[in-house]
């Protein structure tokens, strides 16, 4: 017995240690309070984790941001007319273009010289892109083109239009018009040829007004170079001691103005006014235009009405000079424009 207590008191042993190295050791006493007088900066809070970006849908972006009646980014007149620049919004893209189609009927004018012509049921096609870039100072451009087919001899004939394109830099409310060129052709007024060059001191500008119920645009060129050739039997190639559309184009000053409101809850009323004088001569082109529109589908299609008179007074007979003839018609359309 006496050889086997010191083998028993070992094994207890043994076992006693593992079991006394398994307990927990007591927790760690809590850090003392912050002294008033330690000045050591906080540790920075961590970082949020940064959201998840929404899958990209083929075909799917978000609309255009627009309260609730006002007038927005869409068309203030039929996609192609002058003096109705488009808004795009730059979070979706820095362009927004048009395109139009409609009919048109032609009242008065110059008569040409086949009976097949002055044809008072016309075509209407037309697009437009305004690009925008509010960095810095401010750029935009814009591009437009709208046409009148079937007024003489072929249907789809370009027999009356214009084009424009034009560069300004500055903030959409005023901008200076860096360059701009402007064609036209009206057969019913007499003119074969209209052409337009402008730069500075040229400016333009579009005020929202009325919390955006109200839009006007202004443009106004007061010195620019003109050229015009008249057209058929209108046209005079030369007359000694007075100018004439063949000689060097001539200065000019020119305008336009239009003038938007929105009535609620999808409609738009747009009055438009143009004024083209050629300096030391007769030439002048006056026009006025109001448009009616339904605006659906959030906007981005626009149903017109438009309306326009347009005269063009131009130097009378080679036999009487000083002498003056005046051209005028009246244009009725009906046009669908869609806005991308």
């Amino acid at each position: 017995m006496r050889r086997l207590a010191p083998a028993v008191l070992g094994a207890l042993l043994a076992l006693a240690v593992p079991a006394a190295a398994e307990e927990p050791l007591p927790p760690p006493p809590p850090p003392p309070p912050p002294s008033p007088y330690d000045l050591t900066p906080a540790p920075p809070a961590p970082a949020a984790a940064p959201a998840t970006p929404a899958p990209f849908v083929p075909g799917l972006r978000p609309g255009p941001k627009r309260a609730p009646g006002t007038i927005g980014e869409g068309l203030l007149a039929p996609a192609g007319s002058p003096a109705a620049p488009l808004h795009p919004d730059e979070s979706i893209s820095h362009w927004r273009f048009s395109l139009a189609t409609g009919v048109a009927g032609r009242f008065g004018g110059y008569q040409l010289e086949s009976a097949k012509q002055n044809s008072g049921l016309m075509l209407y096609f037309a697009g437009q892109a305004d690009g925008l870039w509010t960095e810095g100072y401010g750029q935009a451009a814009r591009f437009r083109v709208r046409m009148f087919t079937g007024g003489e001899s072929e249907i789809y004939f370009v027999s009356d239009g214009d084009a424009e394109a034009a560069y300004m830099i500055g903030r959409r409310e005023f901008r200076f018009v860096i360059g701009r060129a402007e064609v036209a052709r009206y057969p019913a007024l007499a003119v074969q040829t209209l052409a337009q060059l402008s730069t500075l001191p040229c400016f333009e500008g579009s005020l929202s007004l009325a919390n955006d119920t109200m839009r006007f645009y202004y443009y106004v060129s007061p010195v620019a170079a003109a050229w015009v050739r008249y057209y058929g039997g209108a046209h005079i190639e030369h007359s000694a001691g007075w100018a004439t559309e063949s000689d060097v184009p001539g200065a000019s000053s020119s305008g336009r103005v239009r003038y938007t409101v929105l009535l609620p809850p999808a409609m738009l009323l747009s009055l438009q006014g143009d004024l083209v004088k050629l300096w030391n001569k007769p030439d002048m082109l006056l026009a006025a235009e109001g448009s009616l529109g339904y605006q659906v589908l959030d906007q981005s299609a626009v149903f017109n009405a438009t309306v326009r008179w347009q005269s063009f007074r131009r130097r009378g007979d080679e036999t009487a000079p000083g002498t003056s003839a005046t051209e005028s018609e009246v244009l009725l359309l009906g046009v669908a424009s869609l806005v991308f």
